[in-house]
């Protein structure tokens, strides 16, 4: 979708359709995901399989949103966090090693 505008891009990049084929993509407003099996649940939580487990590690409302974004920012990815406290710590723990220290101000978390 790169060669689309801005106003399309932020409309239906990342839009996957279900076998509805509705309009617009749809809200998965679950907190989990049923498995055909104990097999298939085991597979998924320990990465051999991929596929949605809970909502809080992903959810294909949130996957279209990070598609969208990163479509619009021309970016390859995106990662959404649940908060601004969970962002910081994302970011500080790619670029940080053990051993590493952070010089910051009193008020680096403020209103996250």
């Amino acid at each position: 979708m790169k060669d689309f505008d801005l106003d399309t891009l932020a409309v239906r990049a990342g839009t996957a359709r279900s076998q509805f084929n509705e309009h617009s993509e749809a809200m998965y407003l679950t907190s989990s995901f049923v498995f055909d099996s104990a097999a298939q649940a085991a597979a998924r939580f320990s990465g051999e399989e991929e596929g949605n487990v809970y909502a809080r590690f992903s959810n294909p409302t949130v996957t279209a949103m990070q598609t969208r974004l990163a479509a619009l920012e021309g970016a390859e990815a995106c990662v959404a966090t649940a908060s601004g406290m969970s962002a910081i710590l994302s970011l500080a723990m790619a670029v940080m090693q053990a051993g590493d220290h952070v010089v910051a101000s009193n008020g680096l978390f403020g209103a996250t």
